[in-house]
């Protein structure tokens, strides 16, 4: 017998006050509409290149939004990562949570207008489908387990190539439409 992997049962969608709201992204050291990432900070995690998809965005989306990499990450990673985003012009746009409760995770994931995950490699993928399961417009990479997990090809994107992951994060974060069929696709 085959047992698919997923998520727990406390990922779900959840009402989440504007007082709710405001205090997880407090804690989270958010100000503004943020799109999140959740997992590990090693090289195949392409957090790099995440960094430079968001820097590309057009100015005013840059100023709306900031990035949101949720979890505990070594030091030097952040450290890392923090002068990538530095280089490239991102400082108050990128946060870094450090450790969330399990529950705060569930309020990032119903809060965030968008989990961005751009794996290289995965070996199951549990964010996205986190991610989906509380109802957040998720999109990824087209590598390895990811295009099984999100199951949306309008959802995918090359996670090599800078200018792909950037042309679509700008779609999912200018196109509410776009966003709702993501939300309808990860509910089914």
């Amino acid at each position: 017998v085959n047992i698919s992997g997923a998520c727990d049962d406390h990922f779900r969608k959840i009402p989440l006050s504007a007082q709710a709201r405001d205090g997880v992204m407090r804690r989270a050291g958010l100000s503004r509409p943020f799109v999140m990432y959740t997992g590990g900070a090693d090289e195949r995690k392409n957090l790099h290149r995440l960094i430079e998809a968001f820097a590309a965005l057009p100015a005013a989306l840059k100023a709306r939004f900031q990035v949101a990499l949720v979890g505990r990450m070594p030091p030097g990673h952040v450290a890392d990562l923090r002068a990538h985003g530095q280089r490239h012009g991102l400082d108050e746009e990128l946060v870094f949570t450090g450790y969330v409760t399990d529950a705060d995770l569930v309020r990032l994931y119903n809060a965030c207008e968008l989990l961005l995950f751009p794996s290289l490699h995965e070996g199951l993928g549990l964010p996205p489908l986190e991610a989906m399961a509380c109802d957040a417009p998720v999109i990824g990479a087209d590598a390895t387990s990811l295009s099984e997990i999100i199951g949306l090809p309008e959802a995918m994107f090359d996670p090599t190539s800078v200018p792909q992951i950037s042309a679509k994060l700008q779609q999912a974060l200018e196109d509410e439409a776009f966003r709702q069929r993501l939300r309808e696709h990860g509910r089914a």
